[in-house]
């Protein structure tokens, strides 16, 4: 009977160091900075704004998304652990409207 609690309580201590090793682990882990991408589209109306709108934020990773008609721009901002602007750009596609290239800005 000794050896059986002795065992458990073994058992129990193993199990409880396992736990607070793998939560440190875990809180330890860094995520990767969130990357932005500004993508030129052919965008003609309200509507096709509505569109990207309703469906882009959906995407895996997508945390944060802006379109502009007057610019023909959809500005997003993603995690690269989730998604690629490869990735976002055929998604803005499959809704029908043609990726034109990427607008760049230099950083000052």
């Amino acid at each position: 009977m000794k050896v059986c609690k002795l065992v458990l309580k073994s058992s129990l201590i193993v199990l409880i160091l396992s736990f607070f090793a793998l939560t440190s682990a875990a809180q330890n882990k860094k995520k990767a900075p969130l990357q932005e991408v500004t993508f030129i589209v052919n965008l003609h109306c309200e509507n096709c704004v509505r569109k990207v709108q309703e469906n882009i934020p959906f995407e895996k990773g997508v945390k944060d998304l802006k379109v502009s008609l007057e610019r023909k721009t959809v500005w997003v901002r993603y995690s690269p652990d989730k998604t690629t602007k490869e990735k976002l750009a055929a998604a803005i596609e499959k809704l029908g409207y043609e990726v034109m290239g990427e607008e760049t800005s230099e950083k000052k």
